[in-house]
Protein backbone atom coordinates (compact mmCIF):
# COMPACT_ATOMS: atom_id res chain seq x y z
CA UNK A 1 0.00 0.00 0.00
CA UNK A 2 1.70 3.24 -0.88
CA UNK A 3 1.44 5.81 1.56
CA UNK A 4 -0.57 9.32 1.06
CA UNK A 5 2.40 11.26 -0.01
CA UNK A 6 3.05 8.84 -2.97
CA UNK A 7 -0.42 8.44 -3.68
CA UNK A 8 -0.72 11.93 -4.40
CA UNK A 9 2.00 11.28 -7.31
CA UNK A 10 -0.22 8.36 -9.05
CA UNK A 11 -0.78 8.86 -12.33
CA UNK A 12 -3.87 6.29 -12.40
CA UNK A 13 -3.75 4.06 -15.55
CA UNK A 14 -0.58 5.20 -17.52
CA UNK A 15 0.05 5.01 -21.00
CA UNK A 16 -2.89 3.65 -23.57
CA UNK A 17 -4.34 -0.26 -23.84
CA UNK A 18 -6.94 -1.56 -25.33
CA UNK A 19 -10.45 -0.67 -24.45
CA UNK A 20 -11.28 -4.01 -23.31
CA UNK A 21 -9.73 -7.92 -22.87
CA UNK A 22 -9.99 -9.50 -26.24
CA UNK A 23 -12.41 -11.98 -27.06
CA UNK A 24 -11.68 -15.63 -27.56
CA UNK A 25 -11.80 -16.55 -30.74
CA UNK A 26 -13.19 -19.38 -32.74
CA UNK A 27 -16.47 -21.96 -31.52
CA UNK A 28 -15.38 -22.88 -27.91
CA UNK A 29 -15.41 -26.83 -26.61
CA UNK A 30 -13.57 -28.63 -23.71
CA UNK A 31 -10.64 -30.77 -25.35
CA UNK A 32 -7.80 -30.30 -27.51
CA UNK A 33 -9.14 -27.53 -30.00
CA UNK A 34 -9.31 -28.52 -33.77
CA UNK A 35 -6.38 -27.82 -36.15
CA UNK A 36 -3.97 -28.30 -33.06
CA UNK A 37 -0.75 -29.84 -33.55
CA UNK A 38 0.56 -33.16 -32.45
CA UNK A 39 2.72 -31.49 -30.24
CA UNK A 40 0.07 -28.94 -28.83
CA UNK A 41 -1.52 -32.44 -27.93
CA UNK A 42 1.76 -33.75 -25.72
CA UNK A 43 2.23 -30.81 -24.32
CA UNK A 44 -1.64 -30.37 -22.75
CA UNK A 45 -0.74 -34.24 -21.81
CA UNK A 46 1.94 -33.39 -19.87
CA UNK A 47 0.42 -30.52 -18.25
CA UNK A 48 -3.14 -32.05 -17.37
CA UNK A 49 -0.79 -34.79 -15.94
CA UNK A 50 0.93 -32.15 -13.88
CA UNK A 51 -2.10 -30.47 -12.73
CA UNK A 52 -3.77 -33.79 -11.49
CA UNK A 53 -0.88 -34.44 -9.36
CA UNK A 54 -0.75 -31.17 -8.10
CA UNK A 55 -2.85 -28.23 -5.66
CA UNK A 56 -2.74 -25.40 -3.94
CA UNK A 57 -0.14 -22.48 -4.58
CA UNK A 58 2.40 -24.50 -6.21
CA UNK A 59 0.13 -25.43 -9.27
CA UNK A 60 0.96 -22.30 -10.81
CA UNK A 61 4.80 -23.35 -10.38
CA UNK A 62 4.12 -26.55 -11.87
CA UNK A 63 2.25 -25.55 -14.70
CA UNK A 64 4.86 -23.23 -15.98
CA UNK A 65 7.62 -25.96 -15.40
CA UNK A 66 5.29 -28.08 -17.62
CA UNK A 67 5.05 -24.99 -20.15
CA UNK A 68 8.86 -24.91 -19.84
CA UNK A 69 9.92 -27.64 -22.24
CA UNK A 70 7.61 -26.46 -24.73
CA UNK A 71 7.30 -22.79 -25.18
CA UNK A 72 9.96 -22.67 -27.76
CA UNK A 73 9.14 -25.02 -30.09
CA UNK A 74 8.04 -23.62 -33.62
CA UNK A 75 6.17 -27.40 -34.25
CA UNK A 76 3.50 -26.07 -30.51
CA UNK A 77 1.17 -23.71 -32.91
CA UNK A 78 -0.52 -24.31 -36.03
CA UNK A 79 -0.47 -21.40 -38.84
CA UNK A 80 -3.94 -20.47 -37.80
CA UNK A 81 -2.87 -20.29 -34.04
CA UNK A 82 0.14 -17.68 -34.56
CA UNK A 83 -3.06 -15.00 -36.99
CA UNK A 84 -3.62 -11.82 -35.22
CA UNK A 85 -5.62 -9.17 -35.57
CA UNK A 86 -4.95 -5.65 -37.20
CA UNK A 87 -7.70 -4.16 -34.63
CA UNK A 88 -6.59 -5.51 -31.52
CA UNK A 89 -4.50 -8.51 -30.05
CA UNK A 90 -5.65 -12.05 -30.16
CA UNK A 91 -6.50 -14.76 -28.17
CA UNK A 92 -6.59 -18.49 -29.42
CA UNK A 93 -7.84 -21.46 -27.48
CA UNK A 94 -5.84 -24.06 -27.80
CA UNK A 95 -7.18 -26.50 -24.73
CA UNK A 96 -9.92 -26.69 -22.39
CA UNK A 97 -9.59 -29.28 -19.49
CA UNK A 98 -13.44 -31.52 -19.75
CA UNK A 99 -13.16 -31.24 -15.90
CA UNK A 100 -12.66 -27.06 -16.11
CA UNK A 101 -9.42 -27.38 -14.44
CA UNK A 102 -7.62 -25.02 -16.87
CA UNK A 103 -7.41 -23.36 -20.09
CA UNK A 104 -4.16 -22.71 -22.43
CA UNK A 105 -4.33 -20.22 -25.06
CA UNK A 106 -2.03 -18.24 -27.67
CA UNK A 107 -2.17 -14.66 -27.78
CA UNK A 108 -0.77 -12.85 -30.57
CA UNK A 109 0.21 -9.18 -30.48
CA UNK A 110 0.51 -7.46 -33.53
CA UNK A 111 2.80 -4.16 -33.41
CA UNK A 112 1.43 -0.99 -30.85
CA UNK A 113 -1.12 -3.46 -29.31
CA UNK A 114 -1.42 -3.76 -25.51
CA UNK A 115 -4.44 -5.30 -22.93
CA UNK A 116 -6.00 -3.12 -20.57
CA UNK A 117 -3.92 -2.94 -16.88
CA UNK A 118 -5.91 -6.08 -15.11
CA UNK A 119 -5.16 -9.06 -12.84
CA UNK A 120 -6.67 -12.23 -12.90
CA UNK A 121 -9.67 -14.40 -11.00
CA UNK A 122 -7.08 -17.73 -11.04
CA UNK A 123 -3.86 -18.93 -11.08
CA UNK A 124 -2.01 -18.68 -14.33
CA UNK A 125 1.80 -19.47 -16.05
CA UNK A 126 2.95 -17.58 -19.20
CA UNK A 127 5.62 -18.31 -21.46
CA UNK A 128 7.08 -16.24 -24.80
CA UNK A 129 6.38 -18.37 -28.02
CA UNK A 130 7.75 -15.70 -30.18
CA UNK A 131 8.86 -12.05 -30.38
CA UNK A 132 9.74 -9.78 -27.38
CA UNK A 133 6.44 -8.68 -25.77
CA UNK A 134 6.76 -6.35 -22.76
CA UNK A 135 5.25 -7.22 -19.16
CA UNK A 136 4.41 -4.02 -17.22
CA UNK A 137 3.42 -4.51 -13.44
CA UNK A 138 1.23 -1.95 -11.16
CA UNK A 139 1.35 -1.34 -7.50
CA UNK A 140 -2.52 -0.72 -6.41
CA UNK A 141 -3.56 1.67 -4.04
CA UNK A 142 -6.73 3.22 -2.66
CA UNK A 143 -7.23 6.50 -1.52
CA UNK A 144 -9.21 7.60 1.32
CA UNK A 145 -12.50 8.18 -0.60
CA UNK A 146 -11.83 4.13 -1.41
CA UNK A 147 -10.53 5.71 -5.35
CA UNK A 148 -7.72 3.36 -6.75
CA UNK A 149 -4.55 4.73 -8.42
CA UNK A 150 -2.06 2.36 -10.03
CA UNK A 151 1.66 3.14 -10.18
CA UNK A 152 4.01 1.43 -12.41
CA UNK A 153 6.77 -0.61 -10.74
CA UNK A 154 8.57 -2.53 -13.30
CA UNK A 155 8.51 -2.78 -17.43
CA UNK A 156 10.38 -5.94 -18.67
CA UNK A 157 11.23 -6.70 -21.79
CA UNK A 158 10.65 -10.43 -22.67
CA UNK A 159 11.89 -12.68 -25.09
CA UNK A 160 11.16 -16.14 -26.33
CA UNK A 161 11.12 -18.89 -23.34
CA UNK A 162 10.94 -16.39 -20.46
CA UNK A 163 8.37 -17.73 -18.33
CA UNK A 164 6.29 -16.37 -15.60
CA UNK A 165 3.77 -17.49 -13.20
CA UNK A 166 0.52 -15.37 -12.49
CA UNK A 167 -1.47 -14.91 -8.70
CA UNK A 168 -5.19 -14.38 -8.25
CA UNK A 169 -6.31 -10.92 -6.97
CA UNK A 170 -5.56 -7.87 -7.56
CA UNK A 171 -2.04 -8.41 -5.65
CA UNK A 172 -0.63 -8.84 -9.23
CA UNK A 173 -2.11 -6.16 -11.61
CA UNK A 174 -0.23 -6.15 -15.21
CA UNK A 175 -0.52 -5.22 -19.00
CA UNK A 176 1.07 -6.91 -22.05
CA UNK A 177 1.57 -5.80 -25.09
CA UNK A 178 3.95 -5.39 -28.06
CA UNK A 179 6.29 -2.33 -28.56
CA UNK A 180 8.32 -3.81 -31.32
CA UNK A 181 7.72 -3.61 -34.94
CA UNK A 182 7.37 -7.53 -35.52
CA UNK A 183 4.77 -9.97 -34.51
CA UNK A 184 4.86 -11.50 -30.38
CA UNK A 185 3.07 -14.66 -29.39
CA UNK A 186 2.71 -15.88 -26.00
CA UNK A 187 1.07 -18.99 -24.26
CA UNK A 188 -1.06 -18.64 -21.60
CA UNK A 189 -2.28 -21.64 -19.21
CA UNK A 190 -4.45 -20.46 -16.48
CA UNK A 191 -6.72 -22.25 -13.67
CA UNK A 192 -10.19 -21.05 -15.30
CA UNK A 193 -12.85 -23.15 -17.34
CA UNK A 194 -13.14 -20.78 -20.05
CA UNK A 195 -15.20 -22.78 -22.53
CA UNK A 196 -18.60 -22.39 -19.91
CA UNK A 197 -17.24 -19.13 -18.62
CA UNK A 198 -15.09 -17.21 -21.30
CA UNK A 199 -15.12 -13.68 -19.43
CA UNK A 200 -14.57 -14.60 -15.93
CA UNK A 201 -10.70 -14.59 -16.17
CA UNK A 202 -9.86 -11.01 -15.99
CA UNK A 203 -10.47 -8.00 -13.50
CA UNK A 204 -10.03 -5.33 -15.64
CA UNK A 205 -9.11 -1.38 -14.56
CA UNK A 206 -10.43 1.41 -16.56
CA UNK A 207 -9.04 3.41 -18.52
Amino acid sequence: MLDKTRRNNITPFPGKGADKIAAISGDLQYGIQPGTTPLLAEFVQTLQNTIDNCTGPGIAPAAKAALRGYVCEPALLAAAHKQGDADNYTRHLLYAAPDGSCSVLALVWMPGQITPIHGHTAWGAVGVYEGNPFCENYQVSRSDNGAIGLQSQMKMRLTAGDLATVRPGIDDVHRIGNESQRRAITIHVYGRDLVAEPSSLNIVFGQ
